[in-house]
């Protein structure tokens, strides 16, 4: 049965970076446990007549992260002795160990973090050097997680994939660049398998090191630029997904299964372009970049309304960008979702810092209609092929084909649906050992090639040293 529930929303506030200090910029938020304050600078306050009020916004976590730490030896912050710094521990412990219980029940999951341009989104997902973020730790936790596992008749089977939107075209990070398709991968739907992309790569991996390598390799591949507001910032907006299947042998040898689909999301960051000091091709990736999340605010905003009962003929839409539409299940859907605004504390950047707490406080209305996904696989096996063979009827009734640019349109559509059922059920049948086997075997392959082209370079360096 379908559980009601809200997105959980925290909010997260980083230190001053250098540009901010060089400004001299004033500090203009301020936490109280959960609430998050928004102080009026000295500017704002004339202009709007408001004086010094202050704007409050109540969310699930308010992560207080601008000073009272110090670094340890190793590079890690920690909060000082009765400070209310949130390390990267603490953050990982509300939200990250919440989207790894819901997982182990069987929901779908997803967690993304919102915010502009060097709000500190990537740091709080992913994290630097001693200071991991919720992506690698939550990989780390699931391994744990399965190796305490004493249920002889309970077994775990985990892939990865992970693509980036880049100018409004979904590409693989696993594939080589000038191995992808230019316009990048189709995203498409189906009664059976939901929202989906079309051709993604998906790695079989048994072991942290294992997962953190195919999360090195994708990251390698992630399209980042200079700008003045962020010296590597994220160019497109980056999803991973890992597929999470519990596997119970039931008496008789029969076997029920448990998928979770776990999304995490790290969004490029809203941008001025006069801030920024974007040209060129670094203003096109912006004004995607904006486009697209004018598209989520605009859903966040249609679904808010939908929650509070506003109207009841309300049409989200989730077509208008690549993104909405690959976070449709997440919002609004079956998914147990948890979104992280990184915002900045900094006077100078007080105006996006007030859209994006309201872009939070909106987020928190959404309901969404979460249901554990517990089916045994002979069951989905039979209704993909129920599918697939009333979808090969439709065909075959047409002729295989009509006139008119609307019927064979939606003929291809059906023969593309068919060509995905057909896959996920080869997929399915095959075991899980046999892709573990495919996946360490590409892994071996691409160390190889990387190893040959060491060589290759340090051969020619030597040759043009003799000369």
């Amino acid at each position: 049965m379908a559980e009601e529930c809200s997105v959980c929303v925290g909010i997260r506030i980083r230190p001053f970076n250098s540009r901010e200090k060089n400004l001299g910029a004033q500090l203009c938020v301020d936490v109280e446990g959960n609430t998050t304050i928004l102080q009026n600078p000295p500017d704002v306050a004339e202009e709007t007549g408001k004086g010094k009020e202050p704007k409050r916004f109540t969310f699930d976590a308010s992560f207080w992260s601008h000073d009272g730490f110090e670094d340890l030896p190793n590079g890690y912050s920690q909060a000082l002795p009765g400070s209310k710094y949130a390390d990267q521990q603490k953050v990982f412990e509300t939200f990250g160990r919440k989207v790894l219980d819901n997982a182990w029940e069987g929901y779908h999951c997803c967690l993304f973090a919102y915010g502009q341009t060097g709000a500190g989104k990537s740091y709080s997902m992913v994290g630097y050097g001693a200071n991991k973020g919720i992506v690698p730790t939550s990989c780390d936790e699931i391994f744990k997680r399965i190796a305490a596992n004493g249920d002889p008749a309970l077994s775990f089977e985990v892939q990865v994939s992970m693509v980036e939107i880049y100018n409004e075209a979904v590409q693989d990070l696993l594939v080589p660049a000038s191995a992808r398709p230019k316009k990048g991968l189709d995203i498409r739907e189906s009664n059976q398998l939901g929202i989906y992309i079309d051709g993604v790569k998906k790695r079989a991996v048994d072991s942290y090191p294992a997962i953190e390598a195919v999360m090195e390799e994708g990251t390698e591949n992630r399209t980042v630029g200079s700008t003045l507001m962020n010296a590597t910032s994220s160019r497109a907006h980056t999803v991973i997904t890992i597929e999470f299947k519990q596997v119970s042998t039931l008496e008789g040898g029969a076997t029920g299964t448990k998928i979770s689909m776990i999304n995490l999301v790290d969004l490029a960051g809203s941008e001025k372009a006069g801030q920024t000091g974007a040209q060129g091709d670094r203003l096109k990736e912006g004004c995607a970049i904006n486009k697209s999340l004018s598209a989520l605010g605009n859903v966040i905003e249609k679904l808010a309304d939908k929650a509070q009962g506003k109207s009841k003929n309300i049409v989200i839409p989730y077509r208008d960008s690549k993104l909405t539409r690959l976070l449709q299940n997440a919002l609004g859907g079956s998914s147990k979702t948890i979104m992280i605004c990184a915002i900045s504390p900094a006077s100078s950047n007080y105006e996006e810092t007030l859209s994006t707490l309201r872009y939070a406080d909106r987020a928190k209305r959404i309901k969404n209609s979460a249901a554990i996904n517990e089916n045994p696989q002979d069951k989905l096996i039979r209704q993909l092929r129920e599918e697939n063979n009333k979808l090969r009827e439709m065909l075959g009734s047409s002729g295989g084909g009509a006139a008119g640019g609307e019927n064979e349109e939606e003929m291809k559509e059906k023969q593309q649906e068919i060509a995905a059922l057909e896959q996920a059920l080869q997929e399915m049948q095959r075991s899980f050992a046999e892709r573990l086997s495919e996946a360490q075997a590409n892994a071996n392959s691409a160390a190889q090639q990387k190893k040959g082209k060491s060589r290759c370079h340090s051969a020619t360096h030597c040759k043009s040293e003799r000369r």
